[in-house]
């Protein structure tokens, strides 16, 4: 049953979008891809091929190439399918934020929605030629599911999104079929401590996918798309948030005491804990109750990288924990620099993210990005 301030209600016009005539411009095409969210990607395969690293397994760069290049391909391609999927959500989002509401490249009318499709198909056919490349059964199954759970996640018949699994197959992709890949790419199996690390970062980032959904409620429950927010209202949404942050730590904590998680990956990744705090006492405090994009911002900004955070932060243990056992050293090297590079791109992120907020918006009001 619907709060009764998302009873549907007339939908807003798209205010100043032109429709493009021909060929979308590289402008358009480039903000529907949406590239700065490839910049996580660099963190599930990493932490995957690291694990493979600790195990004893060799390094393979061909390898690792691949399910970099894979799951960069995939992500993009479900921008792109999803954006024309889900249009008519978009253009009822007058709340929307830098990171909510998707990218506007269709609703500002800088790209056509058969080009943001058309560019879809073409991404989901190189995706198909990837995944036929992979040298064994089991990496063509997990690429396989990837591939189709992406495009499923907003496109018919399934629209996963629209009934309620959207949540659930974002963290299934990132944390779970991505690293599944990689690290069967690397070492031809699962090991145990990836699925251990990866366990507590999937239900994160449902968590964290709830928190964006939240920003969204009102123009989903008016077109009919049932986002977990949508489904079971603003009060319960947020405590099944909060709930997951202590649960998804305990269940780190207790991997650990068991055994199954080191010691030090286990501090490392609990050194992020304080961001689920700030997050509880922001939506406590109903941040993301009115539907202020000013308010919203920051919380879905650090709920999302949250969950890049605790991501990263397992790299680094398992890489310190590899180098405690006196794993290959140049493959240290290779994986420790790519993990710096996603922190220097993650702080020069976070300075961006800090500008804007400083600048002074002439565009303030409901239809402001914040």
């Amino acid at each position: 049953m619907l709060e009764p301030r998302l009873i549907p209600r007339p939908r807003p016009a798209a205010g100043g979008a032109t429709p493009v005539r021909g060929l979308a411009t590289w402008r358009g095409l480039l903000r529907l891809a949406r590239l700065r969210f490839l910049l996580y990607n660099l963190l599930p395969v990493g932490l995957a091929v690291a694990v493979s690293v600790h195990q004893g397994h060799p390094l393979d760069l061909r390898w690792y190439a691949v399910a970099q290049l894979f799951a960069w391909t995939v992500h993009v391609m479900t921008h792109f399918c999803n954006e024309y999927f889900d249009l008519e959500a978009d253009r009822a989002n007058v709340y929307f934020t830098p990171w909510t509401g998707g990218s506007r490249a269709l609703v500002d009318g800088l790209v056509t929605p058969m080009v943001s499709l058309g560019a879809g198909f073409v991404l989901f056919g190189l995706s198909t030629l990837m995944v036929a490349i992979m040298p064994s059964w089991q990496g063509r199954l997990l690429a396989t599911a990837a591939v189709v759970l992406a495009w499923f996640y907003t496109a018919p018949p399934l629209r996963l999104n629209y009934r309620g699994a959207g949540e659930l197959t974002v963290a299934a992709i990132l944390n779970g079929l991505w690293p599944a890949v990689a690290v069967v790419l690397q070492a031809g199996t699962v090991p145990w401590l990836l699925l251990a690390v990866l366990a507590p970062t999937a239900l994160l980032q449902v968590a964290r996918m709830m928190v964006m959904n939240l920003g969204d409620r009102r123009s989903d429950a008016m077109v009919g798309k049932r986002t977990l927010p949508v489904i079971v209202g603003y009060r319960p949404a947020v405590r099944l948030i909060v709930t997951a942050q202590p649960v998804a730590y305990g269940m780190l904590t207790a991997f650990a005491a068991l055994g199954w998680v080191p010691w030090l990956v286990w501090a490392a990744m609990v050194a992020t804990a304080p961001l689920s705090v700030w997050l509880v006492l922001q939506l406590r405090r109903g941040a993301m109750g009115d539907l202020d994009p000013g308010r919203m911002t920051p919380v879905v900004f650090w709920a999302s990288n949250h969950v890049s955070l605790i991501v990263a932060a397992a790299m680094l243990g398992v890489l310190l924990d590899a180098a405690r056992r006196s794993a290959d050293t140049g493959a240290l090297a290779v994986l420790g620099a790519i993990l710096a590079g996603y922190g220097l791109l993650f702080a020069h992120r976070l300075w961006l993210a800090r500008r804007v907020a400083a600048r002074p918006d002439p565009a303030a009001g409901p239809t402001a990005r914040g």
